[in-house]
This record gives C-alpha cells, structure tokens and sequence, in this order.
C-alpha cells in the first residue's frame, strides 16, 4: 500500500503544475514517486500533439495530448473516434513488446461513483528487455482533444497496482472535469442506421425485410458488431440466420421474389450453399464450412438459376462502438 498511498498524498500536496498543451488540462508535475521528466515533447506533425514523461521508483506515465487531425472531436471514452485510437495504442503494445498479453479491458470511470468522465482501460503484461512488465493504457477525449497515457510498472510491484491505478485515474478525472461540456439529457444514444440500396420494387421490399433482420442483431448480439462501429458485416453463420428468417416471413404470406427463390433453393436442400456462393463476403475467406457441397449446388444453380444474380439490399451501419464491460466494483 506504500505506493498508493504516496501516489493520493503526492498528487493533493502538488503545488507545482503543468498545462498539457495543446488542452487546457492541469495535471501535477509531481504524481506520488514520479516526476516530470525534462520538457514536454512537441511532435513535427501538429495531429500528433504534445507527449509529457513522468518517472520514478519503477514507474513510467507518458501522457499525449493530440487531436489526430480531428476538427469536431466529442467528448468521452464511449466514442466511435476515441474507439479508434484505443485500438491503435493497443496495437501499437502488442507489435511493439515480447509475449504481450492483452488481460483485461473496461471503460473505467475515472472518478467513482460519478459515471462521468469515462476512460478505455486496457491492461497488458510484457516482456521488455527480458524484465516482466504491467502496462495500462486509456484513451479518452476532452475539450476536442485525445487524452491518452501509458502507465508501465515493475512487475515486483503487482501488488499495488490497483490502488496506484484508481489513484492515477482520479487525478486525471479531476484534471478533465472542469473541461466536459454538459450532457443533453435529451439526446438520444447511438443506434443503427439502416440504409436501403435503390432497385426495384421488389427488391427494395425484400431489402427492408433482411436489414431490419439484421439490425435486430446489432441489439441482440453486440458482440457480433463492428470493434469501433460502422457497417456491420454478418458472418457467414449470422447471414445464413438472416436469410433462414427471409424465408419465415415468406412462409407467413409476405412473399418476394426473392424470398421464393430463398424458399426454392431451401427447398433442394442448397441454403447453405446459396449463401455461401451468392451472399460471399470477402472476410468469410475462401474455404466453405464442412457440410456444403458446392459442386452439386452449381450443377442444381444452372438448371433453376438461370441468369440470377443477387441483389444489393443495402447496409446496417452501426454508429457507436462495440460496448466495453464496465469496471467491475472495487472488492
């Protein structure tokens, strides 16, 4: 406990402290046993903003501020843009370092029990320079800037990191608070938005039917959904599912031409197959799943597809990302 206990001491006595341009947030110089390390890091590309170093004691904090480019940047951790650069920091951890293993992660409040500011949390162990090593990155954004730091600790220091940590991210909520713009309660959260492709009539009808299919599943089974939103490719197993409930609803009395060529082929025993072949995603690859016989179902094609060529029925795109677990409440 010594070490959070210098780092919450540390950061309330501070008297000395240093603007993150180019935001207006006020961090410390002096965080528990580390310090600000010689001057602030202006990058030549002014998207990349400006890095900050701290150090001491088997402890390292580098904090960037950066708008990536941004012009119209929201606040917040639970953000589509935020949602990326995450994902790139977490990459950068994994190319970068021996054995990285992903542990966790969480949108982690930063100052409980408030639900706001929010941070993404991913927590990582390494090797560097053959030493294990515990690292943390969050992302989040204020004041129309990134705010990202990577926290990196001896591993002989495991048993503290939980107190270092929420006593790291308290001091952050604090810096970010006077800078987020008020929530409108009345504004509604993200969803889907479903696009319908231009075609004839029929198959604009069978369009509609497949993408409010398909945007159910973007409720029922988030995990299925783009990492950091936008349009939502099915696997192939989800796209067979959406076409199987095509041909339910034809069955009901809403039939299309394309659903009865569904219920046709269905009928053969080939939906698997027509789906596979029709239907083909890039991202399903090139080898089909065991079971389908793609030989049979091209001879049964020619013979009761003649000139059929599948239609465009539009996209889902799903306009926030992927959800984070929460941070699980302190033991």
């Amino acid at each position: 406990m010594v070490l959070a206990l210098v780092i919450v001491a540390g950061a309330g006595a501070a008297e000395e402290s240093v603007q993150l341009l180019p935001s207006p947030l006020v961090l410390p110089k002096r965080i528990g046993p580390m310090v600000l390390v010689g001057e602030p890091h202006k990058y030549d590309d002014p998207r990349l903003g400006v890095s900050y170093q701290y150090g001491g004691n088997g402890l390292s904090l580098t904090v960037y501020v950066y708008d990536a480019g941004e012009t119209d940047l929201p606040d917040g951790a639970d953000t589509i843009l935020s949602c990326r650069e995450f994902e790139v920091a977490k990459q950068g951890v994994q190319q970068s370092y021996q054995k990285a293993e992903l542990k966790s992660e969480y949108l982690a409040k930063l100052n409980p029990p408030d639900q706001l500011p929010q941070a993404r949390e991913a927590l990582f162990e390494y090797e560097r320079e053959a030493k294990p090593t515990i690292s943390f990155i969050w992302v989040t954004s204020v004041a129309k800037h990134f705010v990202k730091l990577r926290m990196s600790l001896a591993s002989q220091l495991r048993d503290e990191v939980p107190d270092a940590r929420r006593a790291v991210l308290s001091m952050l909520g604090e810096a970010i608070k006077p800078h987020l713009l008020p929530v409108d309660p009345k504004a509604e959260a993200p969803g889907a938005a479903i696009n319908v492709a231009v075609g004839s009539e029929d198959d604009m009808t069978s369009g509609l039917m497949y993408l409010v299919l398909l945007a159910a599943v973007v409720d029922e089974s988030p995990e299925q959904t783009p990492v950091c939103g936008g349009e939502f490719i099915p696997a192939y197993k989800t796209e067979l599912d959406l076409y199987r409930g095509m041909i339910t609803i034809n069955d009901e009395g809403a039939a299309t031409r394309s659903s009865k060529l569904l219920a046709k082929a269905d009928k053969a025993g080939f939906l698997d197959e027509f789906v596979w072949v029709e239907v083909h995603r890039e991202s399903w690859g090139t080898v089909p799943p065991e079971g389908l016989n793609i030989p049979e179902y091209e001879a049964w094609r020619k013979k009761n597809l003649k000139r059929f060529k599948a239609p465009n029925f539009g996209s889902v795109t799903v306009q926030h990302p992927r959800p984070l677990p929460p941070e699980p409440p302190a033991p």
